[in-house]
């Protein structure tokens, strides 16, 4: 079988703390991968790995078939990264990071050009392109990573909370982008906390609990992108529900001041 991605046994210690426990997981071409987990579960060690950004203590992982370390040039055109925890040099415009972005990817200045144009619109970044990043909002930053993640037509994306302080027209944009590049032939692995969006468009999801994958899902994704294990409104999804049933469900503390 051929896979876009594929991680075996791959292990991160930082200290004594073990942030990631013997992860494999195996993703097919076209498909969007998802990943959830309590905060500190492993999802961003993870995706950081598979993306050349961090040496894993232990086992390894491929790219279309490429071997994952950091500075693998073979592997830069074809994959795209973006995490809210690594932060952009916030003396240049957002303008001036996408674009030399592009050049670093070795597409031609006219292309950069078009490209920089279509994402800054997608994302609705245009009045703010030629401000300096350090006068960004967590979401316009975060925008600004997506569209450098995106800017080449990467074949793998690796996206860490992808709609954290997005606005819901612009969730929407990037989830029709997000089907559109997963019906192209590529790939997406992603991790959110957003249970919804993870239905609506993965049709795998790993739940990662203190750096162990824990438990596989098959989620049957119904042509309009609607999960067809979503719940009524007011209760549990199916995804939610399962997620619990493996780390706990979290305790509710009542405020009696309230």
């Amino acid at each position: 079988m051929n896979l876009s991605v594929a991680a075996t046994d791959l292990s991160k210690n930082y200290g004594i703390k073990l942030a990631l426990n013997k992860l494999t997981i195996a993703v097919e071409p076209g498909s969007i991968y998802g990943l959830i987990g309590p905060n500190g579960a492993g999802k961003t060690t993870s995706l950081a790995i598979l993306a050349g950004l961090i040496q894993p203590t232990s086992g390894e992982a491929c790219i279309l078939g490429l071997q994952v370390r950091p500075g693998n040039r073979q592997l830069l055109s074809k994959v795209g990264f973006c995490s809210p925890q690594f932060p952009f040099f916030d003396y240049l415009t957002g303008l001036e990071i996408l674009s030399t972005c592009g050049l670093m990817h070795g597409l031609a200045p006219q292309d950069v050009k078009g490209r920089t144009k279509d994402l800054l619109e997608m994302l609705d970044l245009e009045s703010a392109a030629r401000q300096y990043v350090c006068q960004y909002s967590q979401g316009m930053r975060l925008k600004l990573g997506l569209a450098c993640a995106l800017i080449h037509a990467p074949e793998v994306l690796l996206l860490d909370e992808p709609f954290v302080g997005l606005d819901p027209t612009s969730v929407y944009r990037l989830v029709c982008c997000m089907r559109q590049i997963a019906a192209s032939g590529r790939t997406i692995v992603l991790s959110s906390h957003d249970m919804a969006l993870v239905e609506r468009l993965c049709k795998r999801v790993g739940i990662l609990h203190q750096g162990t994958l824990m438990r596989e899902i098959e989620l049957a994704i119904e042509r309009d992108g609607v999960s067809a294990h979503q719940s009524e409104p007011g209760s549990h999804s199916k995804l939610e529900s399962v997620l619990w049933e493996v780390v706990g469900t979290p305790e509710i503390k009542e405020l009696t001041w309230i």
